[in-house]
């Protein structure tokens, strides 16, 4: 990466950009109204000026199966460098890159110092929108140290949120836009809700969808019986059932009613690929319009048709077009009640009386004496039939014991010798510290402990008492220093404290590189006695606090508690268990707490066991009825509603 790295760019250490520049920067970054491509050329140009960049790329995250391709989209090198040297400039970003955007984490990473003057680090920030990521950047600076790169990281990271606040202004806009094409549905809602009646409501209706759609002319149809009725035609008060016009929508709207779908016809060309014959006559009989007509339905019903005829030199949307169609969903239950609500009492108690008797005929009816000895029987069996009521719980299979291995200094590793899944023998040496630095340390101390006793051997000849007190103690001192680095020296080769298999530790990729005193390095866990390089494992369960107390009534009865379980990754194959030990201290679950159980499997197959496997385990209590076991909640619940109004 050093070797594609150039002068620095405007912003830099050398040239900082004066501070109208900036304002700009951010004013451009606050504009919703910018491609993406263009905010993320902003936002890396913002982030290069602010930590004083060398060098920047921004790149798109693009998803290619499985994998992630970065798709470059700005790219800052203020120099004249040839195509080719950019483009080599470009890969050498993706290659720093690609392991952040795997991760999804931000990063500052040192890619070396060309001239031998201060380390360069490549900065990088992640660009998430709900939580995938969807863009990153990358900014390359000179630091003096690590700690230096991660504070201008903060600052990038500071900038990176302005991506944040473009993305939700984004989502505004659409916001906004989704609602002004609901406020016209809104609007015909209340239009017919403010009219009285059927007809005046179908013709408020069809007059408020004319003024809002722009449509020269909207119709209403209702079905009665097989054939469809024009029952509104909007800005028309009366018009004759039996003109050609009003006859011809009619065929237009049993067009759409045999196709139980929307049917639109367009003089352009843009038709729905279904008949459109009878709107094709219409608009050619009458100015070419285009023509849309739009079931309406009730359930799955449907009771009507809408009919809407559009000027050709007005364009018509697809979005117009869903409009319609949800102010035709939303609009369809009213109407056929207004419908209903209007016919005459006698109509309505006839229709009654219709229904009750199709009812009444209906042969699902006519079991009603069985349906209600059924349900009797059925009330006895589950009131009185036991069954073995057993409490589901999450689980996990965990090591019975493990052991970390941290650091025993600060240092860098010099030999890893193990990866994790490897079976270890007790006091095998896992990995070994370099010792260079300690070695010079130790002959250091020793050196100066030498010399000191010299300058006491001096002083106590000369009889300066003083002086050999004073010399002898700091010899005493780095004799101690000298100590520790020895008990270093003894400790840099880390060994394992037990036997059993390596669960966590793979460091092949860290040897050189420093750790501090205390890091984790290694996790072994404890391998089972009678099958040497399997892991010994137990069984952890979580059980709710709904159901801890009858896990617990039953295991302190003195009996064992057994139980059957299956994972995730082999649910045919069911496992027995004993539960050994219940730890009686709630913790937060999912909203709700709950207790860990362990158990023991008697005869346990490492073919189906692994650490880490999770599923789902059955904790046998006993009998039960059949009321009790799927009705107790519901019963708890209503105690302690009622309990809490102090209703008991």
């Amino acid at each position: 990466m050093s070797r594609i790295v150039e002068p620095s760019i405007p912003g830099s250490q050398q040239q900082q950009a004066p501070a109208p520049a900036r304002s700009r920067l951010v004013q451009r970054l606050l504009d919703a109204s910018a491609s993406l491509p263009a905010f993320l050329n902003d936002l890396l140009t913002t982030q290069a000026v602010l930590v004083a960049g060398t060098e920047a790329a921004a790149f798109l995250v693009e998803r290619q199966g499985e994998e992630l391709a970065l798709r470059v989209v700005a790219h800052i090198r203020p120099d004249d460098s040839d195509a080719e040297t950019r483009a080599q400039a470009v890969r050498a970003f993706q290659n720093i890159i690609q392991p952040c955007v795997v991760q999804s984490k931000d990063g500052a990473i040192e890619v070396g110092s060309p001239d031998g003057g201060d380390a360069q680090y490549c900065l990088v920030t992640v660009l998430r929108n709900e939580g995938v990521v969807v863009a990153v950047s990358a900014v390359v600076t000179r630091c003096r140290d690590m700690e230096r790169a991660k504070q201008r990281l903060t600052s990038m990271q500071l900038v990176a949120g302005y991506f944040e606040l473009f993305s939700l202004r984004r989502y505004t806009d659409q916001a906004r836009a989704l609602a002004d094409r609901h406020q016209n549905v809104l609007q015909c809602v209340g239009a017919l809700a403010n009219a009285e009646g059927f007809k005046s409501g179908a013709m408020a209706l069809c007059n408020e969808l004319a003024t809002r759609t722009g449509a020269v002319r909207v119709s209403l149809g209702w079905l009665k019986g097989v054939n469809v009725k024009v029952m509104a035609l909007s800005h028309t008060e009366k018009f004759d059932k039996k003109q050609e016009l009003v006859v011809q929508i009619q065929r237009v709207m049993e067009e759409c009613l045999d196709q139980e779908e929307p049917v639109r016809f367009d003089p352009g060309g843009n038709c729905s690929p279904n008949v459109t014959r009878a709107a094709r006559e219409l608009s050619e009989k009458h100015g070419g319009n285009l023509v849309l007509s739009l079931p309406l339905r009730r359930r799955d019903d449907i009771v009507g048709v809408l009919t809407l005829e559009f000027p050709a030199s007005q364009p018509f949307t697809a979005e117009q077009e869903a409009a319609a169609g949800v102010a035709a969903e939303v609009l369809a239950p009213q109407l056929y009640d207004r419908y209903e609500n209007d016919r005459l009492l006698i109509t309505k108690i006839a229709k009654s009386f219709k229904d009750l008797g199709k009812h009444a005929r209906s042969p699902r009816y006519m079991g009603i004496k069985l349906l209600i000895l059924t349900l009797i029987a059925s009330v006895l069996f589950i009131s009185f039939f036991k069954i073995n009521y057993t409490v589901r719980a999450p689980f996990q299979f965990v090591a019975m014991e493990r052991r970390t291995l941290c650091a025993p200094f600060e240092g860098r590793l010099d030999e890893v010798y193990l990866r994790p899944g490897l079976p270890v023998r007790e006091g095998q040496v896992l990995a070994r510290m370099n010792t260079d630095q300690i070695r010079l340390e130790l002959a250091r101390a020793e050196s100066d402990a030498a010399k000191l006793r010299l300058q006491a051997d001096r002083a106590r000849q000369e009889n300066r008492i003083n002086e050999v007190e004073a010399a002898l103690a700091e010899a005493e001192a780095r004799m101690a220093e000298a100590a520790i680095f020895r008990l270093h020296l003894e400790r840099a080769e880390i060994r394992a404290p037990i036997s059993g298999v390596l669960q966590e530790g793979d460091l092949r990729d860290r040897i050189g590189m420093p750790v501090r005193q205390g890091d984790p390095l290694f996790v072994i866990a404890l391998a089972d006695v009678n099958q040497p390089g399997h892991i010994a494992v137990e069984v952890e369960a979580r059980v709710s606090e709904r159901d801890i107390e009858e896990v617990r009534a039953a295991f302190s009865r003195g009996r064992p508690i057994d139980g059957e379980l299956a994972t995730t990754a082999f649910p045919r194959d069911k496992l027995g268990f004993k539960i050994t030990r219940i730890v009686p201290l709630g913790e937060p679950d999912s909203g709700e707490n709950r207790f860990r159980v362990y158990g023991t499997i008697p005869e346990p197959d490492y073919n189906l066991i692994r650490p880490g496997l999770a599923g789902e385990a059955r904790v046998n209590i006993d009998k039960r009825t059949i009321l009790w076991v799927y009705g107790h909640r519901v019963w708890d619940w209503l105690k302690l509603k009622a309990w809490g109004y102090g209703w008991y």
